[in-house]
C-alpha cells in the first residue's frame, strides 16, 4: 500500500511538472495561437500560387500587383526619407500584410486594398499573387545549388485578435492556404500580453517595444530576414581601406573594388550585384551631385527606380567601390498607420466596421500594422552573411567608368522578376 500511494504520489508530481513546464504563462498557449490546427493544401498548388508546391508560372494578374506594390513600397520609403540617419525597411511585407487583411475587410475597405495592390483584380487574385511572390521569395534558395542552409528569405508575419473576435475557419484556412502566417486570439489587456509577443519575436527582436492600441480587436506585425553570399564574390586583392565621408565626418572603412553592371538616370549613379541563391539583386544609388543627396532621396520614386533599372547594359562593367557596413535594428517595431495615411489607406484605421469578413459575431477594428526593421549587413562574404570568406581570383577587372561610395547613399535588395524592392535604405 505504502508502494502504490508513494507511486501515485509521485505520477501526481511528474503530471504537475509537466503541466509547469508547458504552460508558460509569457508564451502564446496552443489555445490562443489559432492558426495551429490549420495546414496548406499543397494539391491546390493551382489555386494557391505556392511556388514550393510547384506553381512555377505566376498569376495573369501578375504584372499589375508587382507595379502597384513596386510603387506602394517606394512612398513608404519616401515616408521615411526626411531622416537624417541611416536606416532600413522592408517594404513588402506591408503589402503582404495589406493582401492577407483583404480578406477580413468589409466590401468598402477591401475595394481600397485591391484597388492599391492590384488594379481590377478580385480578392481571390491578389491573394495567388502575394502568395506566388512570398513562396517564390522563400523557396528559390532552397531548390538552388547546394551551397549553404543559412542562405534564405525570410517574410515572416502574425495578425493579433482580440479575445473578443471569433475568427472564421473559412478566414484562418486562406491564411494558411496563400500566406503562412500565424493568427494569434488572446486577451490584449492581459497581464502577459507584451512578454508573449516579445518572446514570439525573438529570433528578430530583444524587445518589440509593441503597445497594441487601446480599443483595437485586430493588428499585424511583420519581420523579415535575408542572407546570402555574392554570385561574384570578392579575393582579398578587391579589399582596400579608405575614408567614408557620412554625415558625422569621415571615417575609415574596408571598400570593396568588382566589375558590376552600372546604372545611372539624370540625376543619380549607381551599380547593381547579385546574391548567389535568391532571386535578389542588390542596387546602390547615389545622387551625381554630392551636395544634393537629401534632395535627391526625397525625390525617389517608382518611377525614377525604373528607370535605374531600365538603364542596365549588361554588355558594359562599372567599376563598384562599395563600403562593408552595417544598419543595424533595434527591434524596435515601427508603427506603420501614419505612413499608409499618407498612401491612401487612412480609413482602413478609422472605419470601426472595416473588417466585417473576419467574423461572424463581432466587429473587428483594426489598431495599428507593425513592422519590425530589419538588420541589414554587407560585408565581402555577402548580406548578413554567416561565413567570412573570400574567393582567391578578383572580381575586379579594368573598365570604363568608376563609381565609388564614400558618401550617403540608398541600398536596396530588389526582386529580380518583377523589380519590387524587398529590403530598402539608406547609410549615412
Amino acid at each position: 500500500m505504502i508502494r502504490r500511494a508513494a507511486a501515485a504520489a509521485l505520477t501526481c508530481l511528474l503530471f504537475a511538472l509537466s503541466l509547469c513546464a508547458c504552460a508558460n504563462p509569457k508564451e502564446f498557449s496552443d489555445d490562443e495561437k489559432i492558426s495551429a490546427k490549420y495546414s496548406r493544401d499543397k494539391s491546390a498548388y493551382a489555386a494557391t500560387y505556392n511556388f514550393s508546391d510547384g506553381a512555377e508560372d505566376p498569376p495573369a494578374s501578375y504584372n499589375n500587383f508587382s507595379l502597384s506594390a513596386g510603387e506602394l513600397s517606394l512612398k513608404l520609403f519616401a515616408s521615411r526619407a526626411a531622416e537624417k540617419t541611416s536606416f532600413t525597411i522592408s517594404p513588402v511585407s506591408a503589402v503582404l500584410q495589406l493582401s492577407m487583411l483583404s480578406n477580413a475587410a468589409g466590401k468598402d475597405r477591401r475595394a481600397d486594398i485591391i484597388s492599391a495592390l492590384g488594379g481590377a483584380a478580385t480578392v481571390d487574385a491578389l491573394n495567388a499573387c502575394s502568395s506566388y511572390f512570398k513562396s517564390r521569395m522563400e523557396t528559390v534558395s532552397k531548390k538552388g545549388p547546394e551551397k549553404g542552409d543559412w542562405q534564405q528569405v525570410k517574410l515572416s508575419g502574425a495578425m493579433l485578435t482580440d479575445e473578443s473576435v471569433e475568427v472564421k475557419s473559412s478566414f484562418l484556412q486562406m491564411v494558411s492556404d496563400y500566406y503562412g502566417y500565424d493568427v494569434f486570439r488572446y486577451d490584449f489587456n492581459g497581464e502577459d500580453a507584451a512578454e508573449k509577443l516579445d518572446d514570439y519575436l525573438e529570433d528578430f527582436t530583444d524587445g518589440s517595444g509593441i503597445s497594441l492600441p487601446k480599443g483595437s480587436s485586430l493588428n499585424t506585425v511583420s519581420a523579415s530576414e535575408i542572407k546570402d553570399s555574392w554570385l561574384v564574390p570578392y579575393a582579398e586583392a578587391d579589399i582596400t581601406k579608405g575614408s567614408f565621408n557620412g554625415d558625422g565626418g569621415a571615417r575609415e572603412v574596408e571598400f570593396l573594388r568588382s566589375a558590376e553592371s552600372g546604372v545611372k538616370s539624370d540625376k543619380a549613379v549607381g551599380v547593381v550585384k547579385y546574391a548567389a541563391k535568391n532571386p535578389l539583386k542588390l542596387v546602390l544609388v547615389t545622387s551625381k551631385d554630392e551636395k544634393a543627396f537629401d534632395e535627391y532621396l526625397k525625390s525617389f520614386d517608382y518611377s525614377e527606380l525604373k528607370d535605374l533599372l531600365g538603364s542596365i547594359d549588361i554588355t558594359q562593367k562599372t567599376t563598384a567601390v562599395i563600403p562593408e557596413f552595417t544598419v543595424e535594428s533595434d527591434g524596435k517595431a515601427n508603427a506603420l498607420s501614419a505612413a499608409l495615411g499618407k498612401c491612401g489607406f487612412a480609413e482602413l484605421f478609422r472605419d470601426k466596421s472595416g473588417f466585417s469578413s473576419l467574423s461572424y459575431t463581432t466587429q473587428a477594428t483594426l489598431g495599428e500594422m507593425y513592422e519590425i526593421p530589419p538588420r541589414f549587413s554587407l560585408t565581402r562574404s555577402g548580406v548578413n552573411a554567416e561565413k567570412d570568406e573570400t574567393a582567391e581570383t578578383s572580381a575586379a577587372v579594368k573598365t570604363k567608368d568608376t563609381v565609388t561610395f564614400d558618401r550617403p547613399f540608398i541600398f536596396m535588395l530588389v526582386d529580380n522578376e518583377t523589380d519590387i524592392p524587398v529590403t530598402m535604405g539608406v547609410y549615412r
